[in-house]
């Protein structure tokens, strides 16, 4: 691969469906090095997403969670975060969303402790960072 080439990873959102991105990423990770299977944040350039996919890219490239730590983590945010419950309608007619965003922020603040930095970090990239997020 040429000096100039990047590796990049798209995330897209969808709810509980970013499971299926990380399990087909944990093979492909595996396909690259079946004996010591790389983490993306050491074998991509850049790891972009949005909704859930931004968060799993935060995940990978900004936290350098393993796949399978990544597969962990994100099936206990689901569990908390995206219950399996009707929209709620309020009283002024406006449809909400299928997640609690109070839940979502204290189950991020969890992962972010667990990974070794301040619940309140700040999630920009390191400026040695070699994977941009």
């Amino acid at each position: 691969m040429s000096g100039s080439d990047l590796r990049l990873l798209a995330l897209d959102g969808g709810g509980v469906r970013g499971l299926s991105a990380l399990m087909i990423l944990e093979q492909l990770m595996e396909a690259v090095d079946p004996d010591a299977p790389p983490k993306p944040c050491d074998y991509f350039d850049m790891i972009g997403g949005t909704s859930t996919g931004g968060l799993i890219a935060v995940m990978l490239g900004r936290l350098r969670m393993s796949v399978a730590d990544c597969i962990t983590a994100y099936l206990s945010l689901s569990d908390r975060v995206f219950r399996k419950t009707q929209h709620r309608v309020t009283v002024k007619g406006q449809v909400q969303g299928r997640f609690d965003a109070d839940e979502l922020a204290r189950a991020i603040k969890e992962v972010v402790k667990q990974q070794g930095l301040p619940e309140d970090a700040l999630l920009k990239d390191a400026p040695k960072a070699g994977c941009k997020v």
